[in-house]
């Protein structure tokens, strides 16, 4: 355990915070990524927001910011506890400033510190300053492009702390959330786990309070995976699964493809991303070579990289989302071939479900993994149509299965040798 005491004026006597468990880690860590993962009332957040506001005290002149994915998110969540948990807690004379239209809220210190507050949804007010430490509140709603853009921001001159860092915390996702695979499988961010023993309202150091027994309670009510996250901490997949035979040892490698057939799979999205797959094919044999997943594009934008994708594979056809007809015709244009995708939905699943035993995906393609774990039915709903989300990559997927299930091109020679090498 650590004890953290920071001073306030004389009259008002010392205020000691103990942090515990992870919390207390966290103050110990100073790699450039950081994240606190744990189950529901672990007190992560309360312990993210105290190392926010003692980092302020400690360095005059410090810059923070605290971020969620949405500003009104935020300022009805760990706002709140700053101001009435944390800042309420003494008398540091800190004062609030509500914000602009050009500039963000913000808690100013005396000692010329300053704490900025700001959502993704208004990142322009946000990301053109430079800070020494920012906290990512609820990390697993933003994507990994937004906290890769993050830790572009913790490098600001002069430096003021001695070291540089984004940190977050987080409730335990699936196994293909790009929080997990950055700490445990691409290995750039630091995580450390919370329990609820970590939270001294829960549990008093030797056994749980009152309040603490009334709240695990009422996680022991909940199942399948919502109990495995926010009761027991773990990152597992989500009920319902569409695609439960999919799994990373079977269905994630990287193959040769010489020789075998390509096309080329798109979905197309305006808020939503735009997802541009290269299938690569021979026999019954699929292996997703190559994704796209951006958001943003135009659609001259997403032809370009449509036609790149069609030449550099010598791809038989484009099968784009037969929703936008636009898009059909413009691609057209350029001389593809092109084939409408068929947007039977479950008919589609069927098809995708039954060609798992011989698909695989390129490691480099985590948008199309991450989807294939997380695309899902309703909770307590049929099982005839999964939910719309987590289902960009996973259209544009059926969309090409359906396409090579009607009309398979010919075998190549090469790629039937492949085939026999597989597995």
């Amino acid at each position: 355990m650590v004890a953290l005491a920071t001073q306030r004026p004389a009259s008002d006597g010392v205020v000691t915070y103990w942090p515990r468990g992870a919390s207390a880690e966290m103050f110990k860590h100073h790699e450039t990524e950081l994240i606190i993962s744990g189950p529901a009332g672990t007190g992560k957040t309360f312990g993210a927001l105290w190392r926010m506001h003692l980092a302020a005290r400690k360095h005059p002149g410090m810059r923070g910011l605290m971020v969620r994915k949405t500003q009104e998110d935020l300022t009805a969540s760990a706002v709140v506890t700053y101001r009435e948990r944390i800042l309420a807690a003494g008398s540091w004379g800190v004062q609030p400033f509500g914000g602009s239209k050009f500039k963000p809220a913000a808690f100013d210190y005396p000692n010329g510190s300053r704490i900025l507050v700001g959502g993704l949804d208004k990142a322009d007010k946000v990301m053109s300053r430079d800070y020494d430490l920012i906290y990512v509140n609820e990390a697993w709603e933003i994507d990994e492009d937004a906290w890769q853009k993050l830790t572009t921001r913790v490098n600001r001159p002069g430096k003021v702390m001695p070291y540089n860092q984004v940190f977050g915390d987080t409730n335990p996702q699936g196994p293909g959330h790009w929080i997990y695979r950055r700490c445990h499988v691409a290995k750039k961010m630091t995580m450390l786990a919370s329990v609820h023993q970590d939270n001294p309202m829960l549990w008093d150091g030797h056994d749980w309070t009152e309040a603490g027994r009334t709240y695990l309670a009422t996680l022991s009510n909940l199942s399948g995976h919502l109990r495995s996250r926010l009761l027991e901490g773990l990152w597992v997949a989500a009920d319902g699964a569409v695609y439960p035979n999919f799994t990373r040892q079977q269905n994630v490698a990287p193959v040769d493809t010489e020789g075998w057939g390509s096309i080329i799979v798109v979905d197309w999205g305006l808020q939503d991303p735009t997802v541009i797959l290269t299938l690569r094919h021979v026999g019954r044999r699929i292996h997703v070579e190559r994704e796209v997943y951006q958001t943003g594009l135009s659609g001259s934008e997403a032809i370009d990289l449509i036609e790149a994708a069609y030449n550099a594979t010598n791809a038989d056809l484009v099968v784009p989302d037969p929703s936008s007809a636009q898009l059909v015709r413009d691609i057209e244009h350029r001389g593809l071939r092109v084939q409408k995708g068929e947007n039977a939905i479950v008919p589609g699943i069927t098809r995708v479900r039954d060609r798992i035993p011989t698909l695989t995906i390129d490691p480099s393609c985590i948008n199309t993994i991450e989807e294939m774990e997380s695309y899902s039915y309703p909770p307590g709903g049929t099982r005839d149509v999964p939910q719309d989300k987590n289902n960009h990559a996973m259209d544009a997927l059926r969309y090409g299965v359906m396409a090579l299930s009607e009309a398979p091109p010919p075998v190549a020679a090469a790629g039937m040798a492949q085939q026999s090498q597989w597995r």
